[in-house]
């Protein structure tokens, strides 16, 4: 029987000391009342990061989702508790006003409040039928476009030039061979006229 006392005491011990600990974590003055309500739409994949501001009280700091403490940070008792439903929430303890959830899900969706700045975050999550990878390639696409439109543009005015460039080159040719043909009928005529006029002195004389 006291062998039995004995092995119950120091069991009644332990849970003594978890009992005091988890109040510790539980215990919280009145919880303040929302001071800020932040709508915040994204797509799925995203990576967000939501900042608490800086309070004068930031010594017990607090992360809730919809009803739940996700993480809790007692500067005085020096403990920090999570309990993050997925390996893509994350709070460094260093930086406890940051939360960030990486690739963001349907299933993440709901309210992110912080203590004790008292700032909630409705978080709205949209299916994006449109990813990264094909906006990238879209954008792609769209400079290719523009590139061989612009090409297309830079041929078709030199094209014009040119064919501008040659008709005036063979105006220019027909007008100074017409121009030599004048001038070649000019001379034949005064050698013509020369030797009509020689022709009737001789003939008078």
């Amino acid at each position: 029987m006291a062998k039995l006392q004995t092995w119950i005491l120091p069991r009644d011990l332990i849970a003594i000391i978890i009992l005091l600990i988890h109040a510790d974590f539980s215990k919280s003055k009145q919880e303040p009342k929302i001071q800020q309500h932040i709508n915040k739409t994204v797509f799925v994949g995203e990576m967000v990061t939501l900042h608490c501001n800086k309070t004068d009280y930031d010594d017990d700091f607090t992360w809730r989702v919809n009803s739940s403490v996700i993480f809790r940070q007692s500067t005085h008792s020096k403990l920090t508790y999570s309990n993050f439903s997925s390996n893509r929430t994350y709070v460094n303890p260093a930086v406890p006003r940051e939360l960030k959830i990486r690739q963001i899900q349907v299933s993440d969706a709901g309210n992110y409040i912080c203590y004790p700045a008292a700032i909630r975050w409705t978080l709205t999550i949209t299916e994006n039928q449109t990813t990264p990878e094909s906006l990238k390639l879209m954008s792609l696409f769209i400079f290719i476009i523009i590139i061989i439109s612009c090409f297309g543009v830079i041929l078709i005015c030199l094209k014009i030039t040119m064919n501008v460039c040659f008709h005036r080159k063979q105006r220019e040719e027909m007008n100074s061979d017409s121009d030599k043909n004048f001038v070649k009928m000019i001379s034949d005529c005064d050698q013509h006229t020369i030797t009509v006029c020689v022709y009737r002195l001789h003939t008078v004389s």
